[in-house]
């Protein structure tokens, strides 16, 4: 049987547990970014190919028109101003 904690020990462990949580959240948005700026890049392949892409996902156009514009970077929007 393992001993009982101590109080350094449960807050050491709640420390790393805080820190475990923060690197998936972090990495999760890391991955969604390039998730949805692939998709970004892939819907411009041809005519049709956002329509394509939901259908493979199973998700609406609207939802990839949404996705896209959120997690797109400055450099891949056509609608950003040119400085």
């Amino acid at each position: 049987m393992t001993p009982r904690p101590d109080d350094q020990a449960r807050t050491e462990l709640r420390d790393l547990v805080a820190q475990a949580s923060n690197h998936r959240d972090n990495e999760h948005e890391r991955i969604e970014t390039e998730f949805w700026q692939e998709i970004d890049r892939l819907q411009k392949r041809y005519h049709g190919a956002q329509q394509d892409i939901a259908d493979a996902l199973d998700i609406k156009r609207n939802q990839i028109l949404r996705q896209t514009k959120r997690y797109r970077t400055a450099d891949q929007d056509p609608g950003a101003a040119d400085d």
